[in-house]
């Protein structure tokens, strides 16, 4: 089956701005049909010139002409070009929207930079076609077909001889055009890669600096900086054969004009003037046929720089806001015969197991047997093979994404921060209005106010890319508070207290325990003392639950689980 024009599939998902765009047309093709005017009204006052009898008012509407002309030609082009930019506007934003709802498979397989080179340099290209030579499209095919129908008018005898070089311009510029949207192609994937390297090694910087891997970051760089170089060679001689062939087409066709129309002068068949008007539209053809020879290639261009943008655009995305007519009822979370795979590697088989609601639930097992696997399927980042998950007796996939994800309070092990304030960081994805006192408040519980206001700006504080400028037990205990401000129905702990000294950790626990009150909590932790709490501890091994049942019960009868312990020092 024959694949899809990826940018008419782009065209097709924006709203068009009619009422602007039939304005625009109309402006501009009478911008082009007063044009035409111009060379006429040449060739007559060349014919009817004469200082004795100088018609002032042939004069004043010749000039007038030219003014209108010009009014025209400048507004409609503005209109066109602003057409073009809000089409723009409209792909990266229809982009933006379907990058962001896009599953989590999608994030793990594509590099951050790629993405960002496609909403930046891919709709740059598109940007540079749609704003900049779509709207002289009109206007040039305007121009050239009033132009071949007034040189037709004058003398059709001599118009014919003149574009007889038509086809040879169409035959190279065929080939040349699919040529030029190869290039873009390869181009456009190797500005994503060099993208996608820049923000690899810019967001681990102090790996590659502890790493000592500077010069083997700038080899690979230059590896895709080269490729790019000699696809821009590539693509600037493809331009400079285009643009020579278009000039000397344009210098033939007029000495054509020239030689032929001389011959009509001297058998009276026209006029001087009218010979001049001819050339005139000649000349007035060049740029129309310019713009329409590289209006191809950049067409190829775009569509190029399409390609990758319509693959991401047919990536399935997350159904995040589909309205539910039924409230959702609390209950216990129960996993029933789930599989999953992590591509074609199986993580979890067969796993059944219930979180009776609001008690705590305990995760243990060996690092890698799929603990933090099955909090992504909870959060439903990853959709599963086989079997259901069910939250009060109702499966969570016929719960709204968006709903289901509001219940969930998820403290992670790596401590996501964005760029911003302390402040923007506890309330960031909290939907309702917290005050100043509110705040506070839970910083306190989080036990993370005291270190707070002993920065200079309080909660004002700029924590840096991905909170660098925090320890990790201070993004941590931020992470903490944001779950204590959402005040979720099910709580996710994973390693909760994982980065806290002694002291700090002892502190939290009192506040997690406030927090755990009347709360499906889940927990994935090492600690001895945290296992203990937990009404039930599930024991993960190589992605299948090998036991349940409380702490004393499991150092009875659960080897795996008695080792461990063991191994683990889990004696506190």
């Amino acid at each position: 089956m024959k694949q899809e024009n990826p940018l008419f599939y782009l065209f097709k998902k924006l709203s068009w701005p009619i009422g602007l765009i039939i304005v625009a047309v109309l402006i501009s093709s009478l911008g082009s049909i007063t044009g035409l005017l111009v060379p006429l009204f040449t060739g007559k006052l060349v014919d009817k010139f004469s200082f004795e009898n100088m018609n002032w008012m042939f004069v004043a509407g010749f000039i007038s002409i030219f003014i209108i002309n010009a009014l025209l030609s400048g507004i409609g082009l503005y209109l066109l070009s602003k057409i073009g930019e809000k089409i723009i506007y409209a792909i990266r934003s229809v982009l933006w929207r379907h990058i962001i709802h896009l599953k989590m498979p999608f994030f793990d397989q594509n590099e951050s930079g790629q993405l960002m080179s496609r909403l930046t340099d891919d709709t740059k290209v598109i940007n540079e076609f749609i704003s900049e030579k779509l709207p002289n499209l009109l206007p040039s095919v305007l121009t050239i077909i009033g132009s071949m129908v007034m040189l037709f008018v004058m003398d059709w005898k001599m118009t014919l001889l003149t574009f007889i070089t038509i086809p040879i311009f169409v035959l190279i510029m065929i080939p040349l055009g699919k040529v030029m949207q190869n290039i873009s192609k390869k181009t456009q994937s190797e500005i994503a890669n060099f993208s996608g390297l820049l923000g690899r090694v810019l967001t681990e910087m102090r790996l590659v600096k502890v790493s000592h891997t500077e010069d083997l970051e700038l080899d690979n760089a230059h590896k895709n900086l080269k490729e790019i170089y000699f696809l821009g060679l590539k693509q600037a001689k493809v331009t400079a054969i285009i643009q020579p062939i278009s000039g000397v087409i344009m210098l033939l066709t007029i000495a054509i004009i020239l030689g032929f129309g001389a011959i009509r002068i001297s058998s009276g068949a026209i006029t001087a003037g009218t010979l001049i008007a001819m050339i005139f539209y000649v000349i007035q053809l060049s740029s129309p046929l310019i713009n329409l020879s590289t209006l191809v290639t950049d067409y190829k261009k775009a569509v190029g720089a399409s390609s990758r943008i319509y693959e991401i655009m047919e990536e399935p995305t997350e159904a995040l806001h589909v309205t539910q007519e039924n409230k959702i009822t609390d209950g216990s979370l129960i996993f029933e015969n789930v599989d999953f795979k992590y591509g074609v590697k199986p993580i979890l088989s067969d796993v059944s197991f219930e979180i009776p609601s609001s008690k705590v639930t305990a995760f243990v097992g060996p690092s890698g047997s799929g603990k933090s696997t099955i909090f992504n399927i909870i959060e439903r980042m990853y959709d599963i093979e086989k079997g259901d998950i069910t939250y009060g007796g109702k499966s969570i996939y016929d719960i709204a994404l968006g709903d289901w994800r509001e219940k969930i309070g998820y403290v992670m092990q790596s401590n996501s921060m964005m760029n911003g304030t302390i402040k923007d960081n506890i309330l960031y994805g909290i939907n309702r209005e917290v005050t100043d006192a509110e705040l506070i408040q839970y910083a306190k519980l989080a036990n993370c106010h005291e270190f707070i206001e002993q920065f200079e700006d309080g909660y004002d504080t700029v924590v840096g890319e991905r909170g660098l400028k925090l320890s990790g037990g201070q993004r941590q205990r931020i992470d903490i508070a944001r779950s204590f401000v959402k005040n979720p129905d099910i709580l996710l702990l994973d390693e909760a207290t994982a980065n806290l000294d002694s002291e700090s950790e002892r502190k939290i626990q009192d506040a997690l325990e406030e927090l755990m009150e009347n709360r499906t909590t889940v927990v994935i932790a090492h600690r001895l003392s945290t296992i203990k709490k937990a009404e039930q501890i599930i024991f993960i091994d190589a992605g299948k639950v090998t036991g349940k049942g409380t702490h004393e019960e499991l150092i009875s009868n659960h080897e795996k689980y008695q080792q461990f312990v063991n191994t683990q020092n889990l004696t506190k």
